[in-house]
């Protein structure tokens, strides 16, 4: 009876807890959900918080946010199922649903709410964060640039150097506003397209480059280097810090703009080495620079061909103006042509035109970009500044004089380097340069040096040969800018008229294409005689140079003020046939150039100009020069006469006897003699030139001429010295030269023309020969046979390593250039014609690999050519172009002189 009385108690008390209990789990589960409820909100703050924030650059989540949203994410789970578990406890009771079924299934349930309203509660309190993203550090960072037309070629160039692996430091160099900058930072983003195993890229601008300290500065920015250990605390502690952080890694180095040597171990670079297969490439004005950086592969960025500078320039200005009106595209077309395919002239030029609908605006414009351009809006600060940076550093202000002279010749044209030598001999510019860059007292030597300076510098550009500069045509405009109060330009036609009515002040005058009645048209509209007399006035006129297609004379009075003219050049004034009597007014002057003009005889009066010291009378009628004449020029120091092939002018060669005799005899005499180009007609002149050492070693260029009874030709390297160019023409009976095995040091070219040499193996003593005429030469069988013996072989010899130009013309007996494969690193054009039976060219696939440009001859030769496989065949394919078939006798291969 108790038991039962107890028992039934107890169930009672445990109904009734279950009860109580049950009330409880239910309010714990509506708390649950509510605060799960809430602790979402939170979730959802935060969550748009990180979104937002990421949107910035280089912005992501923290990891601490990251892991609580997770966290939040699965504890909604958890929570999901324990109230999807309570819902069905809920259905589970007994009692009339007052009591549960299972007690110890509510008892586990109560206890996982218990524990889930826990977590939720502590996540909820973590969610309040003062920062949800950070800064984090990219191995490439995005660079801002622009729309780019023709660097895919440069690109290319620079990606197959970075990914050979005996490559560590790449220089790409060029003029200002080539693109370079441009380049380097497409460089930069490439890496973020492409996949690749670099650990860092590291780009540092242009304005940081100056000084060690502020790149240092700008690596451990881009490094993300915590702020405490970016401060400067001198540069070798700042240089520690970037190698212990780049160490052991793979990095890319991009330099922009390096204006003077930068050692990279200063800076904290580690070394670049095959194990870590690091790179550096850097951008600079100065291929002298690329030297200095250690660079191992040096790239120029060229300017635009004119096809690509066209869709830069319409591009920038718009289709829907240059489509407005039919003349607007013309102008178009010739504005960017003035522009010489550099980008940065042809983008500010067309945003200065993408607004102007009118035609007559742009004829307008185009007339001031032509004549005056730094009045052209954004010339002068956007473009001729920029430019003007690589002349304001040149190491002297002869250099700088060398390269302002450059300008008085016409735009886009190619300078002969001979030429614009001597007229710098004339000023004097070539006096001031330091001694130290003398070469045993040479000027020519010293006006190459210059040449080669200026190119380095980006300055001056090659020419069609070696023998020819080129100005690029913004430099051009650069240059007038610095000294456009001193100088006249009248150039093609009235195309460019530039500095008129100056004549108080003009130092030099150029006169292209234009007659001296053309200048007095142009600048007035006054009597001839009143403005003649204005113009002769010109007391500080150092220079005029005037290529005068049309007048047989110059004006009796023209000359008559010119006391200070230093630098006379009428060449090329082809039908001048006269020089007046008052030449001798110009007593200072000290080079005169009557290169192809017609003039017949010297007038006496030229003696009277006892300064002179360039005297050039190439390719001119002169039958002879008055006996006494040459000798009274006591500071002559350049004298060059040489003379068109007798075939062309059977008149050409009616001298005296004695003409050569005393004009030898002359040159013999005088003191200051450094340089001779001659033409000498007899053998007998020819042994008098050679018995003497003076002359020898002034010879710069030597012709023989129709020479009779000369068998055999010896020369000594010892005694010609400076001899650039030897051509030997029909000499009939020639048939050995003899030049001893020592090499001829600064032959570069060498013009054969109907001889008998049955070879001309002499021509490995001569390894810096870059222009190789063969022509009408009907015993020669092979250009170099067998190694001459004695003295250095083929092994030590660089067998035209230095040739560029390679032209073969009527050889019927020519079978072999070599007999094996030579390299021709330089090889830039190979010109054939009538050499039927030479059936093989000295290549191999790697000969000319990166030079070779033209292959030009009759399509039979070429077809019967046998190669040693099709792939060498299939390399040069492409070089060939049929030539016109031409007489060879009419070939005089004459530039402007």
């Amino acid at each position: 009876m108790t038991d039962s009385v107890i028992s039934t108690l107890r169930e009672v008390g445990s109904c009734l807890w279950d009860t109580l209990s049950s009330h409880n789990l239910e309010e714990n589960l509506e708390s649950l959900q509510d605060a799960m409820e809430s602790l979402k909100r939170v979730y959802e703050d935060v969550k748009q918080r990180v979104e937002f924030e990421e949107r910035k650059p280089q912005m992501k989540c923290t990891n601490q946010v990251s892991g609580w949203l997770d966290d939040v994410l699965k504890l909604e789970k958890d929570v999901s199922r324990t109230l999807q578990d309570g819902e069905k406890e809920k259905q589970n009771k007994c009692l009339r649903g007052y009591c549960q079924k299972n007690c110890r299934s509510s008892y586990n349930l109560r206890n996982i709410v218990s524990k889930n309203l826990n977590e939720v509660e502590k996540l909820r309190t973590q969610g309040q964060f003062d920062a949800v993203v950070q800064k984090f550090h990219v191995p490439v960072q995005l660079l801002q640039t622009v729309v780019t037309v023709g660097l895919d070629a440069p690109l290319q160039d620079v990606w197959r150097c970075i990914e050979d692996r005996t490559l560590g430091i790449i220089g790409l160099y060029g003029i200002s506003g080539v693109g370079k900058t441009t380049l380097l930072r497409k460089i930069n983003n490439e890496f973020l397209n492409v996949s690749h195993d670099f650990d860092e890229v590291i780009f540092v601008s242009e304005s940081e480059i100056s000084e060690v300290e502020s790149v240092q500065k700008k690596i451990m920015k881009r490094l993300d280097l915590p702020r405490n250990m970016r401060r400067s605390d001198g540069r070798e502690t700042n240089a520690q810090k970037i190698f212990d952080r780049l160490r052991g890694k793979k990095f890319l180095l991009l330099l922009d703009d390096i204006r003077q040597k930068l050692v990279l171990s200063d800076v904290g670079v580690p070394p670049l080495n095959d194990q870590n297969q690091s790179k550096v490439v850097f951008t600079t004005q100065s291929v002298d620079n690329c030297g200095l950086m250690g660079a191992q592969q040096k790239i120029e960025v060229k300017s635009l061909g004119s096809e690509e500078a066209l869709h830069l320039f319409r591009m920038t200005v718009g289709e829907a103006i240059l489509t407005s009106n039919t003349e607007i595209s013309k102008l178009a077309n010739d504005m960017a042509a003035k522009l010489n395919g550099l980008p940065l002239a042809l983008v500010t030029v067309g945003s200065a035109m993408a607004s102007k609908n009118d035609h007559r605006d742009w004829e307008s414009e185009l007339k001031v970009l032509r004549n005056a351009p730094s009045q052209f809006p954004g010339m002068d600060n956007c473009v001729l500044r920029h430019l003007k940076f690589s002349y304001d550093r040149l190491q002297s202000t002869t250099h700088q004089s060398c390269f302002l002279y450059c300008c008085l010749f016409p735009e886009n044209s190619d300078i002969r380097k001979e030429k614009i030598i001597n007229c710098w001999i004339g000023e004097g510019f070539l006096d001031e340069l330091n001694e130290d860059a003398d070469i045993n007292g040479d000027l020519r030597s010293k006006g190459e040096l210059v040449i080669r300076n200026l190119k380095h510098a980006c300055l001056l550009g090659s020419g069609e040969s070696e023998e020819f500069i080129r100005m690029h045509g913004m430099l051009r405009d650069m240059a007038w800018q610095e000294c456009k109060e001193d100088i006249v330009l009248l150039i093609k036609k009235g195309k460019e008229q530039r500095g008129l009515r100056k004549w108080s002040k003009v130092k030099r005058m150029s006169l292209w294409d234009h007659s001296i009645q053309d200048l007095l048209t142009i600048v007035s509209r006054s009597s001839r005689e009143d403005i003649l007399e204005n113009i002769s006035q010109l007391p500080n006129l150092l220079t005029m140079i005037c290529k005068d297609p049309m007048s047989r004379t110059l004006h009796a009075g023209f000359f008559r003020s010119m006391s200070s003219l230093t630098v006379l050049d009428l060449s090329n004034s082809s039908v001048l046939h006269e020089l007046p009597t008052e030449i001798d007014h110009l007593i200072n002057l000290k080079c005169l150039n009557l290169s192809n003009t017609a003039i017949p005889e010297l007038p006496s009066e030229l003696q009277k100009l006892r300064k002179l010291r360039c005297l050039i009378l190439n390719y001119t009628k002169l039958r002879e020069i008055p006996r006494g004449m040459i000798s009274n020029f006591l500071s002559l120091e350049v004298f060059s006469k040489l003379e068109v092939l007798q075939h062309l002018d059977p008149g050409a060669f009616l001298h005296r006897d004695d003409y050569l005799q005393y004009l030898l005899d002359e040159l013999q005499c005088l003191l200051h003699i450094k340089e001779i180009c001659i033409v000498i007609h007899e053998a007998t002149y020819l042994q008098k030139l050679l018995e003497s050492q003076k002359l020898l070693g002034c010879i710069r260029k030597l012709t023989l001429d129709d020479c009779s009874d000369l068998p055999t030709l010896e020369l000594s390297p010892s005694s010609v010295t400076k001899m650039e160019d030897l051509e030997l023409r029909y000499c009939k009976e020639l048939r050995k030269i003899s030049l001893g095995t020592r090499q001829f040091r600064n032959l570069s070219k060498v013009v054969i023309k109907g001889c008998n040499l049955s070879d001309v193996g002499w021509l490995i003593y001569a390894p810096r020969l870059q222009t190789l005429e063969l022509v009408n030469c009907e015993s020669l069988g092979e250009i170099i046979g067998d190694t001459p013996g004695g003295g250095e072989t083929e092994e030590n010899i660089k067998i035209f390593s230095s040739l560029s130009v390679l032209r073969l013309f009527y050889l019927p007996s020519l079978q072999s250039i070599f007999r094996h494969a030579l390299p021709f690193p330089s090889l830039i054009k190979i010109e054939v014609q009538d050499c039927e039976v030479l059936t093989k060219l000295p290549f191999d696939s790697n000969s000319a690999r990166n030079t070779l440009k033209l292959i030009s001859g009759e399509e039979s030769w070429w077809d019967n050519l046998s190669w040693d496989n099709e792939a060498i065949k299939e390399v040069f394919s492409p070089k060939f172009v049929e030539r016109i078939v031409q007489n060879a006798w009419l070939e005089d291969f004459q530039s402007e002189y």
